[in-house]
């Protein structure tokens, strides 16, 4: 899929809108309870914000992602790309707005980048797989052939080089970008690219941005992909299906704990599979053999009461079911129609104006 420019393919830019508004939507309904354990709900499911919807740095730093790659001319100068993603992340950074649980990984990370370093060093970006790298990656998911693979790995190891967070930082984005051709089976999916890499059939491991991208840190893309998928990713990705199976006959009043098997969602393999599975219930054909068990505010509200990380949990699966649909305005006609701070509707609105394909050249 090439990311065309804003008015070219309506979409296209409608699924980007649908998923800037429904990852904000998610991270706005889940903030409310992202400490609150599952036992201690105040209701199940957990009922949306009432007045206005406040975001955390999920949000904030998907559209600093956003204002980074709009500014760039050229993606095939990594080196500027990497110099507009960390500046955005750093304004972030020092925002009066990030007093909203910034994770330690992204802000230990920007520290260092701050005081000179680069992500590569060794006091650069942390060695983590945190969620941080995943909960953000909607606009790179959009950016233009060739380079979304590559620009999802950069924008994931300028705050955290793990294997285990750049892994499912790549299924993500390759989801949210074929959304709609993966509907209700996002975990299959996944499942089956990680086959591919693990069994050297997969076009990634031979990208030439992405290895240029990781190039720093490895000769070797194809065993750094491994790593990340060998590292327990490929397990919780099974573990997941496993799940939705088990789901998928039951009436939602009785799905339970979306973490239940699967892991909380503080670190990305496990915030990835958790919304891929979210994301599947959600948008299954709805057909008498398999109907989709919820609604997209239906999955937001499950996302949000969980045991583990439920911002960034429904944060990811509500970028991931509003990619999956290409009409204008899906959430408002699925009724949900969030009153965002004035800041951040502004901000959603201008950034879901147009696709993230780099600025035109003067």
């Amino acid at each position: 899929m090439t990311a065309p420019t804003a008015g070219s393919d309506t979409a296209l830019l409608a699924r980007y809108a649908n998923a800037l508004t429904g990852l904000a939507a998610g991270d706005a309904w889940g903030y409310q309870v992202e400490f609150t354990s599952y036992a201690q709900m105040p209701a199940y499911p957990v009922t949306p914000p009432a007045g206005t919807w406040t975001v955390s740095d999920d949000t904030q730093m998907t559209i600093a992602l956003h204002w980074a790659l709009a500014e760039v001319h050229d993606f095939d100068d990594i080196e500027a790309v990497t110099d507009a993603i960390t500046r955005q992340f750093l304004l972030w950074q020092v925002d009066p707005d990030n007093t909203r649980a910034p994770g330690r990984t992204c802000m230990t990370s920007l520290h260092n980048l701050r005081a000179g370093a680069r992500w590569y060093d060794t006091d650069g970006s942390v060695e983590s797989a945190g969620c941080g790298a995943v909960m953000r990656p909607v606009p790179t998911a959009f950016a233009p052939d060739p380079y979304w693979l590559g620009l999802t790995a950069l924008q994931a190891v300028i705050t955290h080089k793990h294997p285990r967070a750049v892994v499912p930082a790549l299924l993500l984005a390759d989801a949210t970008r074929h959304a709609p051709e993966q509907r209700g089976r996002f975990l299959e999916h996944a499942l089956t690219v990680a086959s591919r890499i693990c069994n050297g059939t997969s076009t990634w491991t031979t990208d030439p941005y992405l290895r240029e991208v990781l190039a720093p840190i490895t000769g070797d893309v194809s065993s750094y992909l491994v790593e990340g998928l060998n590292d327990g990713t490929a397990d919780i990705l099974t573990a997941a299906a496993g799940r939705l199976e088990q789901l998928r006959p039951l009436p939602p009043a009785e799905f339970g704990d979306p973490c239940a098997g699967i892991g909380e969602g503080w670190e990305s393999a496990s915030a990835v599979a958790l919304a891929l599975l979210v994301a599947d219930l959600a948008t299954t054909d709805n057909d008498a053999t398999a109907p989709a068990a919820l609604t997209g505010p239906e999955a937001l509200a499950w996302a949000s009461t969980s045991n583990g990380d439920s911002d960034s949990i429904a944060c990811i699966a509500g970028g991931l079911i509003g990619s999956a649909h290409p009409e204008k305005d899906y959430w408002a006609a699925a009724g949900l129609t969030p009153t965002f701070e004035p800041r951040y509707a502004e901000e959603i609105k201008a950034a879901a104006s147009q696709l993230p394909a780099g600025a035109p050249a003067d």
